[in-house]
């Protein structure tokens, strides 16, 4: 039985609030969220990550034609598959609709370099299950939502994403900063620190940094993901026995403009204490 998920943008401030916005920067913002969208849909209905070629989710995601008020543009998901069928226990019970609505408020979230308590909570089973799938998520829609946030301060000012009743995220001249700057690191630094989540396949995930308090994502190139693929799933597996040991790593950094760690870029990793 195929769900239908409804998602809304409503655009205001600027010209968006004579019901227009600058024509190029705004429909590439609405592509940039589709993409976005496409991805996370097909995780959900597929538990695959894909990003390349004609996989499920590019057909997922369909969009209504813009409307006033000031500026809304609507969605529809188009799931096939129940969450407990593609992820079992992970899926929390969670029906299609709430699951979709968490994943992507997650997977924007971590974007936009913020949190929400009640959304990891709602996701509790998966992020156990499945945390180094989400942290590939996470990584491969960062283009596509720093492309939705074109049309701020060009022709809005504002852009409220809804899932149903409810507002999921917002983007403004704040998280466009956020996402649009990436300040490159390129001092090399050392330090222990616990697996928290890992992605054989692509090399992007988690560790918990003990002197910032939480996890940081990171990511390596293929090169480096072939030299230490078995450092990181050692390390993962001791942070999930909780045996307290932890993986001695080596990287750079990409820094927000405020000189927060949005990603670090692993160089070379070794069994710690």
């Amino acid at each position: 039985m195929v769900t239908q998920i409804p998602f809304r943008l409503h655009l205001s401030g600027d010209t968006a609030d004579q019901h227009q916005f600058q024509g190029y920067d705004g429909y590439m913002a609405l592509a940039g969220f589709a993409w976005a969208l496409s991805l996370i849909s097909n995780y959900a209905d597929t538990g695959k990550i894909r990003q390349r070629g004609d996989f499920e989710g590019r057909h997922a995601v369909r969009a209504k034609a813009p409307a006033e008020g000031s500026v809304i543009a609507d969605f529809i998901v188009y799931l096939h598959n129940n969450p407990q069928a593609v992820f079992g226990v992970a899926a929390g019970g969670l029906a299609a609709p709430a699951f979709l609505y968490a994943l992507a408020n997650r997977v924007i979230n971590r974007n936009l370099g913020e949190a929400n308590a009640a959304t990891d909570q709602t996701l509790a089973q998966l992020l156990a299950r499945r945390s180094g799938d989400i942290e590939a998520l996470v990584a491969i829609s960062e283009p596509p939502i720093r492309q939705a946030h074109g049309v701020i301060g060009n022709g809005a000012r504002k852009i409220e994403i809804s899932g149903g009743f409810n507002i999921l995220n917002t983007f403004d001249e704040k998280t466009r900063d956020y996402v649009k700057l990436n300040v490159e690191d390129d001092n090399e630094i050392t330090k222990l620190v616990s697996v928290s989540a890992f992605n054989a396949n692509s090399g992007y995930g988690s560790v918990f940094d003990g002197d910032l308090g939480h996890v940081v994502p990171f990511s390596m190139s293929r090169e480096t993901l072939k030299r230490h693929k078995v450092i990181f799933s050692w390390g993962l597996d001791q942070y999930v026995q909780g045996t307290g040991r932890k993986i001695e790593l080596t990287f750079t950094r990409i820094l927000a403009m405020d000189g927060r760690p949005k990603r670090y870029v692993v160089l070379s990793a070794l069994k710690g204490a």
